[in-house]
């Protein structure tokens, strides 16, 4: 019996550092990829004089970021590997052609029927979607897949490492909160920054459990993705909708 817990105790400390060594590698690569990413965006925006990089651009930058989306599905093509079977990963990307074409439906013919938000309602520095076409969400699309990809790499780093449910959903919350609470950083005002945080932290927080426990997760976790945008355009349309008389 002593020699069973010696041996498992030797496990676990082998185990601890290189989990620590493991999940530090993901985040850092991460971290960059979500940094360099978002600050090329604005780079790019700028350059070329564009408002709004979305909706002046949306070929572009769709493009843009399933660029970013094969980059880190490259870096993290070991791991994915594991979990993603050929035939799996074929029946996913087919599964996600509905999803899209119903986020596609929503910003072409559900958008437009909307209220227009009042440009004296809307706050100083707007964010994109509140003044946005349906071809902002085009690019948009491909943004939030980089995002699952990023999670993903993140999560299944947690499982190979071997930390628990709980653990895992409380990284990832902490993680998807942090990630936006830097559009603070872009100027954008503090309630607008709060209620994306707030969002991406309870998402985050479920991530890991659709990815694991649920079948067919990942387009589960794209829906709810896509669906908070599109909630929260037909809600801010109505909350900053322009006055009958204005």
């Amino acid at each position: 019996m002593t020699s069973i817990l010696q041996s498992r105790m030797t496990a676990a400390q082998v185990l601890a550092p290189r989990a620590l060594v493991q999940m530090t590698r993901t985040l850092l690569v991460v971290v960059a990829l979500w940094t360099v990413s978002s600050k090329g965006y604005y780079a790019l925006v700028d350059a070329l004089g564009l408002e709004s990089g979305y909706d002046g651009a949306p070929v572009l930058f769709t493009a843009y970021y399933l660029g970013w989306t094969l980059l880190a599905a490259w870096l993290f093509r070991s791991l994915f590997a594991d979990v993603l079977k050929r035939d799996r990963l074929t029946h996913e990307g087919l599964a996600l052609l509905p999803i899209l074409a119903a986020f596609g439906l929503f910003a072409v013919y559900i958008l437009p029927l909307l209220p227009s938000v009042s440009e004296v309602r809307a706050p100083s520095n707007p964010p994109e979607f509140m003044f946005a076409t349906a071809w902002y969400y085009l690019p948009k699309s491909a943004d939030i897949l980089f995002q699952q990809v990023l999670v993903a790499a993140l999560i299944f780093t947690g499982v190979r490492a071997g930390l628990g449910l709980g653990v895992l959903s409380l990284g990832t919350a902490v993680a998807f909160g942090l990630f936006h609470l830097g559009l603070a950083f872009d100027g954008f005002i503090w309630l607008y920054v709060a209620r994306f945080t707030l969002a991406a932290t309870l998402f985050g927080a479920l991530l890991p459990y659709l990815y694991l426990r649920v079948r067919s997760g990942f387009l589960y976790a794209y829906s709810l993705h896509c669906g908070f945008y599109a909630a929260d355009a037909v809600l801010t349309h109505f909350l900053l909708a322009a006055p009958p008389w204005a």
